[in-house]
């Protein structure tokens, strides 16, 4: 037996839940077996998420995007730091990045920032922040960003897009969003719903397109009644949480499932292994214009057809890989159905839309 002490690593995020999927299912794995001790410090989530071994999972006690609380969550996992004592540690949120420059400079670990979004455009151009504040926040993360850049070992992206946008970051490694291939084969399924089964995942948001799902789904219905759309995921805001239970009161062919609950990724993905088609309609949106979206990778490694409004790069691996169908402008609901009911969708792809295509850039990086 080895007597060969592991390294540690530690993932810290202070708006995302401990199992947060890009943490617990794709980073935190990959680490761990490659043979680093692997920790996770973020929030609570209300689930018992299924962790592989050598991960172990520490919550912060919960906060609202505005309070107080949230000023502290720095401090608290500054001191959970302390108790683990990592060698390298791996922060996702940009007020960490005190924090993690404190840990560089007093214990000399290595730092990592996985830039998860252009945390500047998603502030500025969506609505997740009163309008009051939203220019000034931006402002600070970006110059929060710009001056501790220099302290940062490694930069982690979660899109390719940003290498372009963000001019701090130097040489980074790009980790998209792809869902693991071990995970996909527990789930892909080849008991689907009919197409006419929609189904719309992830953050509840107007930036998401939840509601032009709503209205597609809508206009689908009439066209033929057998249009559903199932709505899994949460929404951070009341105010828009109402909206969309107002929308859909009247329309008893659309079902929610979470709304102010947080959904478990294994719901998610159950659901798309299960419907018939995926909707991913973006409105435009400077916040949102790099980013390939997360759903998208699971429903493609999932096969699950998809009406896709997006970008002309999220479009081109839609037409490539024949796996759904771009919603030109002015398509009608009629045009819609009828391409969807006479079309056979390939999944024309390869290994490179899976995690494991790319994790190797990761373990490589940290290993040195």
């Amino acid at each position: 037996m080895s007597n060969e002490i592991k390294r540690r690593v530690l993932l810290a995020s202070v708006l995302k839940p401990v199992d947060d999927t890009r943490m617990v299912e794709k980073i935190g794995p990959t680490l761990a077996k490659a043979g680093f001790d692997v920790s996770i410090v973020a929030g609570s989530s209300g689930t018992n998420p299924v962790v592989t071994s050598g991960i172990t999972l520490f919550s912060v006690p919960e906060f609202r995007r505005i309070s107080f609380s949230r000023l502290l969550a720095p401090w608290r996992i500054f001191r959970k730091i302390n108790a683990i004592r990592p060698d390298i540690l791996i922060i996702n949120t940009p007020e960490l990045l005190f924090v993690g420059a404190l840990q560089k400079i007093l214990f000399r670990r290595k730092l990592v920032y996985d830039v998860l979004e252009n945390y500047y455009r998603t502030i500025r151009y969506t609505d997740t922040y009163p309008p009051v504040i939203r220019h000034v926040l931006a402002a600070c993360v970006r110059i929060t960003e710009i001056i501790f850049s220099p302290f940062v070992d490694e930069f982690l992206l979660a899109e390719k897009g940003y290498a372009k946008e963000l001019g701090f970051v130097k040489k980074p490694i790009i980790l998209e969003n792809k869902l693991p291939e071990s995970i996909a084969n527990r789930f892909v399924s080849s008991k689907r719903r009919p197409y006419t089964s929609l189904l719309f995942t992830g953050t509840l948001a107007p930036s998401t397109g939840i509601f032009e799902a709503i209205n597609l789904a809508k206009k689908l219905h009439q066209v033929n009644a057998n249009y559903t759309l199932t709505i899994v995921g949460y929404a951070a805001r009341q105010d828009i949480l109402e909206k969309i239970k107002q929308e859909i009161t009247s329309a008893s062919f659309i079902q929610l499932i979470g709304g102010d609950q947080l959904v478990s990724h294994e719901r998610i993905l159950h659901e798309i292994s299960t419907a018939g088609t995926g909707l991913i309609i973006y409105p435009s949106n400077p916040g949102t214009e790099s980013s390939i979206p997360t759903k998208l990778y699971e429903y493609l490694a999932l096969k699950l057809p998809v009406i896709i409004s997006h970008t002309p790069e999220t479009h081109e691996l839609i037409k490539t890989s024949r796996s759904g169908i771009v919603l030109e402008p002015g398509m009608s609901a009629a045009t819609v159905n009828e391409v969807l009911a006479n079309s056979s969708f390939a999944f024309d792809y390869d290994r490179s839309i899976f995690w494991e295509y790319d994790a190797s850039r990761l373990t490589e990086a940290l290993k040195v």
